[in-house]
């Protein structure tokens, strides 16, 4: 099936792009959409923007919420459906936050379960790489690793999109 990365800045529009097209391929597909929640509300400001996301979604999708074990949650779906994972950025940083999550080991088996699925699969992602390399090992080991795995991922989908000011751009088209 096909794999959809959807790139772009915070506030680039990059999960409504997401939204509109799991609703395409859902009707397309006659297929229910599961939309794959990555973020965990750690302050106030955080549970603000998850139920901004949640407003703004169809009420029949199905939500599950992964935490940093995403793998495992994608695997426990069997039916057919568009999934929508937003975002594997916010995965990320929750994988490096949880000390006792292994980074490494939980992003290949992502990629593993990426390049066998038969689901068609829409990633929502941040391009962290056009600003000045950061000022603490942290933070600079997290862009190294957003890097690395946007690669990645891109290179297993089939489309690439790039949003920026709510304008999606192809860079990659199967």
């Amino acid at each position: 099936m096909n794999k959809y990365l959807v790139i772009g800045g915070v506030r680039s529009g990059k999960s409504r792009h997401a939204e509109t097209l799991a609703n395409q391929f859902a009707q397309e597909q006659k297929a229910n959409v599961i939309y794959v929640a990555t973020a965990e509300a750690f302050d106030d400001e955080m549970t603000k923007r998850i139920a901004h996301h949640k407003d703004a979604r169809p009420d029949h999708w199905q939500t599950r919420e992964s935490g940093p074990k995403l793998t495992n949650t994608l695997a426990k779906i069997d039916n057919k459906a568009v999934i929508l994972i937003d975002c594997l950025t916010v995965w990320l940083n929750n994988c490096l936050y949880y000390e006792e999550i292994d980074w490494q080991s939980e992003k290949t088996l992502f990629l593993e379960w990426l390049q066998h699925t038969q689901h068609t699969v829409i990633m929502v992602t941040n391009e962290v790489g056009f600003s000045i390399t950061p000022d603490n090992p942290l933070a600079r080991q997290f862009a190294d690793e957003q890097g690395w795995l946007n690669q990645a991922v891109a290179a297993i989908s089939n489309n690439v999109m790039f949003t920026i000011a709510g304008i999606p751009y192809e860079l990659k088209k199967d």
